[in-house]
């Protein structure tokens, strides 16, 4: 019985979570990616209604608005993932959630281009 817990000790259970500044680090430049995302997005509405003078129906201020708030939403779900995990974890789960983040973006241009949103 001795042996048993002695070589059950011995195995390590789970790996480190980061340090808290490393974590901080990570999720401040990873978030920098996202927040350009965002701002992809707050630039197509400037271009598209100051610049172009189109106006979008009531379908593509909603599809500019989930693409808008879609970076945010794969930022803290990365966030989430990565906050007890090692690094490597982490940086595949912010680099993950960037790819996610442009695949929905191309995806929901797509779809104001199809819907006719734009007049």
């Amino acid at each position: 019985m001795s042996t048993e817990s002695a070589s059950a000790s011995a195995v390590p259970t789970a790996r480190a979570p980061l340090p808290l500044w490393l974590q901080v680090a990570l999720a401040v430049v990873f978030g920098l990616f996202y927040a350009y995302d965002v701002w992809e997005v707050v630039q197509s509405v400037l271009v598209l209604t100051v610049g172009l003078g189109a106006t979008l129906t009531a379908t593509g201020w909603v599809i500019l608005a989930v693409a808008a708030l879609a970076p945010i939403a794969w930022f803290a779900g990365a966030f989430a993932l990565a906050r007890r995990r090692g690094i490597l974890i982490a940086v595949l789960a912010y680099a993950t959630g960037l790819a996610a983040s442009a695949a929905t973006f191309l995806s929901l241009a797509a779809l104001l281009q199809v819907t006719a949103s734009i007049a």
